[in-house]
């Protein structure tokens, strides 16, 4: 991706002080020089910050005095500028201008940061394709990729250059997230698409949780089935102990035990006429009790009206003095009234009885049943209770196979009401199984993929490495990239393995240019779209000053490795690349030796820094 900074600028608090610029030349090794604590490495820190990073890095001595920073810059033949309002009690500000071309006279926010990050991401080749690698449908990855994890690759930070283990300063941009995606997105840079892979992964995932539900699913039909048929089998062999089927029938299939079944519960009807009997001999039991009930009033009856004439007998004899009275001693009696009306009364009374002992009174029998007919009934009702109870004897065990029977019964229904066996998806099933096929081989081939990128690259980096003359202890050596630990390792000549050590800073700082540039030099191989064509470095000197080794033979070897390889991309490859870097040393370094592609931008020497004097120490 062709990307071309143009232009640092500094807006100042101090309304009346003029902005501060700094111009960068395209195919140029672009150089800030001077002393240190002068502000040299806050140009990374400028030109992160207006590229939209969440964190203020700024050095506060310097937004103090710095109203909005901005960058102008052409990213794929567009020319953009991006002015950032300084930060905010440590916070990074929300006001953002942005717009095509140069810079404005006045920066006003104009724009969300959330829309200018989008078109960044649409510059840096981050599409919906590699956002979705196999399509929407599936959706995209969990890896939320933007175009600020490539920077990772564009900046060789003071923190890192010569560190024997860290290749990637992963810290200044945000350790935690940028640690998980760097694997990621090294692999994107060499031009293996690893969303692919990582979608592949995801979506395999995916696809096994799928094929686990559905044979989870046939699991459980099959458990079902069997416990269907074992359920059913069970109910077979109730029906052999109660004799509905003969012990000694076998089925074949579980539809054959089914269909013996429903014929043995459809004729239930059969077995419950057995049932009638016991209704019978109950029925016959009641009538017994309504004739007994009848025999008994008359018997009753008898006994009450035999009673009655005895006691007529016995008031009738009572009265007999008194007729004799009336006939032999009435002359004798008190005359009078009262004694001439009870005698009266008793001589009526006695006619009376004498009367209803002389009728003939018909029988009750006549009316309510002859007692004899009766009784003749009961016995009869008798001989068919007698009867009754001895085939009663046989049918006992009858009744107990009919409630058996409606046990069966029940059971059979309760077995056909559970649930339903819902048959799997097979075409699904299928589909998932040929997906999974298709997206095993995507790992295979992203690995052979990545093999012959790596391949490419370690020929790049061994392109640069063999430029160096400083490293004559390991002339013939051969670097190659480890992905494992994320760092450049050197095989000395006739050596099998790396070296855990390559000695001094200094080798560690080639190291990391080696690596640098012969990444940035494989992706313009390749065309690769998602890593802007320039390096940022931070004082390749560090090693000398801090050791107090001004080796100038080695710090003049690292500077042409730089112009060599600026020339190489521009004359050979016929391409563009950009180089941006601070440094302590002079520019003489590069005067004195014709380094051809070096530029000095400016230097920071004399008291002079990236804030001017007059607005520093004001």
């Amino acid at each position: 991706m062709k990307f071309i900074l143009h232009e640092i600028k500094l807006w100042f608090k101090d309304e009346n002080t003029e902005p501060k610029n700094y111009q960068f030349l395209p195919n140029k090794v672009n150089v800030i020089t001077g002393d240190s604590t002068t502000g040299k490495t806050s140009f990374w820190n400028i030109i992160d910050y207006c590229l939209l990073t969440g964190k203020a890095t700024v050095p506060t001595e310097i937004t103090d005095k710095v109203l909005w920073f901005g960058i102008r810059f052409t990213i794929n033949g567009k020319e953009m500028s991006i002015v950032r309002k300084t930060p905010s009690n440590g916070s990074v500000s929300a006001d953002v201008f942005f717009g095509l071309g140069s810079f404005p006279n006045k920066p006003v926010n104009n724009k969300e940061i959330a829309e200018i990050k989008a078109v960044l991401d649409e510059e840096f080749g981050i599409s919906d394709n590699l956002r979705f690698p196999f399509g929407k449908g599936l959706g995209k990855t969990t890896f939320n990729i933007s175009y600020r994890h490539f920077l990772l690759f564009n900046s060789l930070t003071q923190t890192i250059i010569d560190a024997p283990e860290t290749y990637f300063d992963t810290t200044f941009y945000g350790k935690e997230e940028y640690d998980k995606a760097l694997s990621h997105i090294f692999d994107l840079v060499i031009g293996v698409n690893d969303m692919e892979n990582i979608k592949a992964i995801e979506r395999l995932q995916e696809i096994e949780n799928g094929l686990k539900t559905i044979q989870n699913q046939e699991r459980g039909n099959q458990n079902k089935i069997k416990n269907f048929k074992t359920e059913i089998f069970s109910l077979i062999e109730k029906c052999k102990t109660y004799n509905f089927i003969e012990y000694s029938d076998s089925f074949n299939n579980v539809d054959d035990a089914i269909l013996t079944i429903e014929d043995i519960i459809a004729n239930s009807k059969k077995v419950a006429e057995n049932s009638k009997l016991f209704s019978e001999i109950n029925g016959l039991y009641e009538s017994k009790n309504e004739l007994q009930a009848q025999v008994n009033a008359i018997s009753q009856y008898q006994r009450e009206y035999d009673l009655y004439k005895k006691n007529l007998n016995k008031s009738a004899d009572s009265l007999q003095p008194i007729e004799f009275l009336s006939q032999k001693v009435s002359d004798q009696l008190v005359d009078s009234y009262e004694t001439k009306l009870f005698v009266e009364s008793l001589e009526s009374s006695l006619k009376n009885i004498k009367v209803n002992l002389s009728k003939k009174i018909a029988e009750p029998l006549k009316v309510l049943g002859d007692v004899k007919g009766l009784r003749a009934q009961i016995q009869e009702i008798d001989k068919q209770i007698t009867q009754l109870n001895e085939i009663k004897k046989n049918y006992q065990s009858e009744g107990e196979k009919f409630i058996i029977l409606g046990e069966i019964k029940f059971a059979y229904e309760q077995i056909l009401k559970r649930e339903v066996i819902k048959p799997i998806d097979t075409i699904k099933l299928n589909s998932l199984n040929e997906e999974k096929e298709r997206l095993l081989k995507v790992p295979q081939e992203t690995s052979q993929i990545k093999f012959s990128m790596k391949t490419l690259l370690n020929q790049s980096i061994q392109r640069n490495f063999n430029q160096l003359s400083s490293l004559a202890k390991y002339n013939n050596s051969r670097v190659e990239f480890s992905s494992e630990k994320m760092i450049l390792q050197l095989i000395p000549d006739g050596h099998m393995f790396a070296l855990d050590n390559v000695g001094s800073a200094s080798n560690y700082m080639f190291m990391h240019l080696c690596l640098y540039l012969g990444l940035h030099e494989h992706v313009l191989n390749i065309e690769q779209d998602h890593i802007p064509e320039f390096l940022f470095i931070d004082q390749p000197s560090t090693p000398y000053y801090e050791g107090k080794n001004d080796d100038k033979a080695k710090l003049l070897d690292a500077f042409k490795l730089l112009n060599s390889f600026v020339g190489y991309i521009n004359d050979e490859k016929k391409k563009h690349f950009q180089i941006i870097m601070v440094e302590h040393a002079s520019k003489e370094y590069w005067i004195d030796n014709d380094l051809s592609y070096f530029h000095t931008v400016d230097e920071f020497i004399g008291g002079k820094g990236l804030i001017p004097n007059e607005i520093y120490n004001k």
